[in-house]
């Protein structure tokens, strides 16, 4: 599994990141290479690249390493943006972290949405349960009965 961290930018609510905007900051920082198709940033520093992918108004990466946090924070601050993490932790630096408030309601969401599909996951798993005990029910009740009738041939 892998680890998504993200630079979305928020007041309140979401506030998208645009293309421009983020091909603009880029281009003003040392080291940073923008790609249009499809649309990606790429860092290139001594200790390797880090590639940010563009989506729907927001820029991320998967499984960073510590250096690659700290020039995701540097670009975020650069768009008054933010780094945050799959557990909704917000990146101050590579070792500082801290719940941003504008995550509360969209996390509160995703847990109810999660709980949501687990249960309808539950129900599945157990009608699908059910189904093939009956099926072993009455497999072995057709056998009981094809078993007797061919005692009395």
């Amino acid at each position: 599994m892998s680890y998504h961290v993200t630079i979305i930018r928020s007041k309140g609510t979401q506030i998208p990141i645009t293309l421009e905007e983020a091909a603009n900051a880029a281009g003003s920082m040392e080291g940073w290479r923008y790609f249009t198709s499809p649309p990606t940033f790429e860092f290139q520093g001594k200790e390797g690249t880090c590639t940010l992918w563009y989506q729907d108004g927001e820029l991320w990466t998967q499984n960073p390493d510590k250096w690659q946090i700290e020039v995701m924070v540097d670009l975020a601050n650069r768009l008054d943006a933010r780094v945050r993490g799959d557990e909704w932790e917000t990146y101050k630096t590579s070792n500082k972290t801290f719940r941003h408030p504008d995550d509360a309601p969209l996390r509160k969401e995703a847990e109810a949405r999660s709980k949501a599909l687990l249960v309808r996951s539950m129900r599945e798993q157990r009608l699908i349960r059910n189904a093939i005990v009956g099926l072993f029910v009455v497999l072995g009740v057709a056998g009981y009965l094809v078993g007797k009738w061919l005692e009395q041939r």
